[in-house]
């Protein structure tokens, strides 16, 4: 892999398609910055992961992007388009967002969660389609016979993927995931990140995917950005080697265990080389 892969976040690639732009973003709860202020470019249409150390802000940034601020400095965009402020997020830009928690309503079943979810997104789309829509992606996640369940009668596991189902099935511009895996066991967690791979390569948008595990943000992202603890300028690392790979051939390549080696010494350092 080639060392010089490093770029700094704010690098727009001249012909790729604008998607996700921050400029001087700044998340403050009052007692100094929790993020920012920090300058993105994310083309659109490819896998982000987002790795940085506790307190520098990878979960605001996604919070932002929903819209569940009640307000922010800078500002965000995705296509060119203003986004993130709780009054607006949505008008014109499809956001899904899987939350750690999951995020099911405990009082709708599994499919139920996905077509209210489809009701709000996709109002143009009439019950049938709604209906068809959410049990193909039940289906794709494994789901099949599940569908009537309430969450509390499903797994962990399970739940993730209805969690994600229902993120797809919106068909989002922009789709945020904040630690979907971390409380799962490693099988279920490959098992999901391989699904979440093969879902993405037949339905691409934008997303950005937080996580704390360095292998995670390996496998699953074409671009790794990287928060620091002052949050200001974060540093995009190419990982697109990496992500080339069939999934099943990534752990064993030399590729990802140069890329492993070569993270965590920037996360020792703070910073990455030019």
């Amino acid at each position: 892999m080639e060392k010089g892969s490093v770029i700094d976040a704010r690098y727009v690639a001249e012909k790729e398609e604008q998607g996700l732009v921050a400029r001087a973003l700044t998340v403050d709860y009052g007692e100094g910055p929790v993020l920012g202020p920090l300058d993105l470019d994310l083309p659109a249409k490819g896998i982000y992961t987002v790795l940085g150390p506790s307190g520098s802000g990878k979960s605001t940034l996604l919070r932002a992007a929903a819209g569940l601020l009640t307000g922010f400095g800078g500002s965000l965009s995705y296509s060119g388009r203003s986004m993130g402020r709780a009054k607006a997020a949505g008008a014109d830009i499809r956001v899904g967002l899987v939350p750690q928690n999951y995020g099911l309503l405990p009082w709708q079943t599994a499919i139920a969660n996905i077509r209210t979810a489809l009701k709000i997104s996709r109002p143009e789309e009439d019950r049938a389609q709604r209906e068809a829509n959410s049990l193909r992606w039940l289906e794709l996640m494994g789901l099949s016979g599940l569908e009537r369940r309430y969450p509390r009668a499903l797994s962990g596991g399970q739940q993730q993927r209805v969690a994600i189902a229902r993120a797809f099935a919106i068909r989002p511009d922009l789709l945020l995931l904040d630690e979907p895996f971390s409380a799962l066991d490693a099988v279920t967690r490959e098992g999901l990140q391989r699904l979440l791979m093969e879902s993405w390569r037949q339905q691409p948008s934008t997303m950005l995917f937080v996580t704390h595990d360095v292998e995670e943000a390996i496998l699953l992202g074409r671009k790794i950005v990287m928060l620091t603890a002052s949050a200001g300028h974060p540093i995009l690392i190419d990982n697109e080697m990496v992500f080339s790979l069939a999934d099943e051939d990534k752990r064993d390549h030399d590729a990802f265990h140069e890329q492993t080696r070569y993270i965590r010494r920037i996360m020792r350092e703070g910073r990455g080389s030019k």
